[in-house]
C-alpha cells in the first residue's frame, strides 16, 4: 500500500456533483444522496438548529 504517485491515479473521478435541489456540489455519485440538503434521502430539507447563528 503506497501513498505516493500510484495512489494519486485513484483520485481522478468525482465523488460529489451539483445537486439539483440545492445547487451545492454535495450530491454523492455513489450513494445518490446530497450531504447539504438531504436530497435522495428525505423529502424534507436537511437543516439543524446548530447551523444557525444565535440571533436573539
Amino acid at each position: 500500500m503506497s501513498k505516493g504517485t500510484p495512489s494519486m491515479g485513484k483520485h481522478q473521478h468525482k465523488t460529489h456533483v451539483k445537486c439539483r435541489r440545492c445547487g451545492h456540489v454535495s450530491l454523492n455519485t455513489h450513494t445518490k444522496m446530497c450531504a447539504s440538503c438531504g436530497f435522495g434521502k428525505t423529502a424534507r430539507m436537511r437543516s439543524y438548529k446548530w447551523q444557525e447563528k444565535c440571533g436573539y
